[in-house]
């Protein structure tokens, strides 16, 4: 006997209504996996500042002062201008990195209380300053900023990368240092109104936004004059005032933004390294300036943003004074946010406001 043997398989409708299923479990499964991934993200850079914190508190229990903040040249050199007359701007202060190692960043300072200290032994402490002029890789400078320090980076922005044809790392992270008079976008005529903002517009390189100002003074100082922060110095409260925070840097300008285009070991008293109390933005905000000028936004020059913010959704990290660390909305009242930037306010605000 002939028996017939039919084969069974999907068809073409049954085969549509798979792929279908299938699409839509993906399309459900992919932000699920994108939100654990940014909560992982947001916690390891919570981590980070966390050991920066700790890191400024060792710091502190060894010299008996958190890290000084950067300077320009160097005031043992003849012809350093540290602070412009009243009415100028940008009238020749000293710009834009320093001639020694004394007087690079808190975070080359921080190296070796976070484990490396191999790094830190790259810089030449024993050379004299040079400001002008100075030799390639002089003291030390370019092989400390080659160093990809990952606690540097917040994996939610990118990972661990240099720029330039030096392939110099950069930090995702700024210093506080208290009220900045001036405007928010470097010669934008952005100030906000008071109490938010103070006239008139003065350079980051002077004493009114050193850091140091009765009255504005963050945790972080310009280190050109001597002077030093103690976690105790926050009149205000340790637990109520920012030590360290994300800084803000849209997507298409890593490596090159006004904030973002200097090596992380030596920008001098930049926006690279240093931040202000303005409110903080999201990197994708829409109202950031992100090239140009006035006169021509889309004339593709640097931006120098004053102001802290992050990549993550929602608000930023940073840590406070007491160590702890804070998730902070981008909806967090700017009033608030100014007395938590400044230690000496003798006004105490809380960041949930």
């Amino acid at each position: 006997m002939l028996f017939s043997h039919r084969r069974r398989g999907f068809t073409l409708i049954e085969l549509l209504v798979v792929i279908a299923i299938i699409a839509v479990l993906v399309g459900l499964l992919v932000p699920a996996v994108q939100k654990v991934r940014e909560a992982a993200n947001r916690m390891s850079c919570s981590n980070n500042l966390k050991q920066l914190g700790l890191a400024a508190h060792n710091y502190e229990s060894t010299f008996s002062y958190l890290p000084q903040g950067p300077y320009d040249g160097d005031p043992t050199l003849p012809g350093m201008i540290y602070n412009e007359p009243i009415g100028a701007y940008e009238s020749g202060t000293t710009c834009c990195n320093s001639a020694h190692p004394n007087g690079w960043s808190q975070w080359f300072k921080l190296l070796p209380y976070i484990e490396q200290d191999n790094v830190y032994r790259l810089a030449n402490f024993t050379l004299p300053p040079i400001h002008s002029g100075r030799p390639a890789d002089y003291n030390g400078e370019d092989s400390v900023a080659r160093c990809l320090v990952k606690i540097f980076y917040c994996p939610t922005r990118r990972s661990p990368t240099g720029y330039g044809s030096a392939l110099f790392g950069r930090c995702d992270y700024a210093a506080s240092a208290g009220f900045y008079q001036g405007e928010l976008h470097e010669n934008w005529g952005d100030i906000p109104a008071a109490p938010l903002g103070m006239s008139p517009r003065r350079n980051e390189r002077t004493t009114e936004n050193y850091g140091d100002y009765g009255g504005r003074k963050g945790y972080t100082a310009w280190g050109g004059n001597g002077s030093k922060r103690r976690v105790n110095d926050a009149t205000d409260g340790s637990s109520n005032c920012i030590l360290y925070a994300e800084k803000c840097l849209p997507p298409t300008r890593h490596g090159a933004d006004g904030g973002d285009n200097e090596r992380w070991n030596n920008a001098g008293w930049d926006e690279c390294v240093i931040r202000w109390h303005f409110p903080p933005k999201s990197d994708t905000d829409p109202s950031l300036k992100i090239t140009g000028s006035p006169g021509n936004p889309a004339d593709g020059s640097n931006v120098w943003r004053r102001y802290f913010g992050s990549s993550h959704s929602g608000g930023m990290n940073a840590v406070l004074g007491d160590g702890s660390v804070r998730f902070i909305g981008f909806s967090v009242n700017p009033l608030s946010f100014m007395r938590a930037c400044v230690i000496d306010d003798g006004v105490p605000s809380s960041l949930d406001n």
